[in-house]
């Protein structure tokens, strides 16, 4: 999680609800629903609030080390207002166990704010409206979540019936996929959607990592010179730390986390593949 030997004070602060009371809650008021996934994760797939229609709020995070300083960033936007119940949710429950515990310990709520967490993830949630489904009480319609489930494995994603309506569109020809592939650029790799046509056809992620591109074959330039932010990724990072500019201490923790990337020291997700 980006902070080292962290662990919570307190785990009794945050109420982990079922999936059958996690989704009745949703109907109550002053609700604010947070996914706690990378953004490619929750781009394919999301909870929305049944009153209003209203998206999740899904952090533009690219890992899950970058969720602390998310938190930070944008606190007042998290607590702030009229939401005084906090549901968060991730896949299978995990990521939650800490990250939301950290949220809740460094970040001021009122009294009568809770924070609850999705007890198993989308995944539980997916199991209880398929048997919900088939006793007949409710209607794939009626599923709060909406689109496919990312899952790091084959499958790549999973859906709660073969009839799933996709939410999210090809970043290149804009028609209605749950594929994710990297960045075509050297050194970007930003993860997209994007359609398995549109995969095999160099797409980019904006004009500034093509250019980037075409500059660095043009002089030559050895693959380890530093390289600058295209422009989706600036834009992506002015919202994930609240509008300030990065640091450079930030970017050389980014540098170090990618060499772990390079030495086998960490997982490398593999994201091209088809889901189910």
């Amino acid at each position: 999680m980006g902070v080292e030997g962290y662990i919570p004070q307190d785990w009794g602060k945050i109420e982990s609800l079922s999936p059958e009371e996690f989704h009745e809650r949703c109907y109550q008021e002053d609700i604010l629903l947070m996914d706690v996934r990378n953004h490619y994760e929750s781009k394919i797939g999301y909870f929305i609030d049944p009153k209003t229609g209203t998206v999740a709020t899904r952090p533009p995070i690219r890992r899950f080390s970058q969720w602390p300083q998310y938190i930070k960033a944008h606190a007042n936007d998290i607590n702030g207002g009229k939401k005084k119940n906090i549901m968060t949710y991730c896949t299978g429950g995990i990521r939650c166990e800490k990250a939301v515990r950290w949220m809740q310990e460094n970040t001021k709520q009122d009294d009568d704010t809770r924070i609850f967490t999705l007890e198993g993830g989308i995944a539980a949630y997916f199991d209880w409206m398929e048997g919900e489904i088939r006793t007949g009480r409710k209607q794939p319609k009626d599923s709060l979540f909406k689109g496919l489930n990312y899952v790091f494995d084959a499958r790549a994603s999973t859906r709660l019936t073969e009839s799933t309506e996709l939410v999210s569109r090809c970043h290149s020809c804009d028609q209605p996929t749950g594929h994710l592939a990297k960045c075509h650029s050297r050194r970007c790799h930003l993860v997209l959607v994007m359609c398995p046509d549109c995969n095999g056809k160099d797409v980019r992620c904006c004009l500034d990592c093509k250019q980037q591109d075409n500059n660095e074959l043009a002089v030559e330039v050895e693959q380890k010179t530093s390289r600058g932010l295209c422009s989706c990724e600036r834009e992506r990072e002015y919202q994930l730390w609240g509008g300030e500019p990065v640091s450079k201490k930030s970017r050389k923790t980014a540098a170090k986390t990618s060499q772990k990337h390079k030495s086998g020291k960490s997982i490398n997700i593999n994201v091209d593949v088809d889901p189910i």
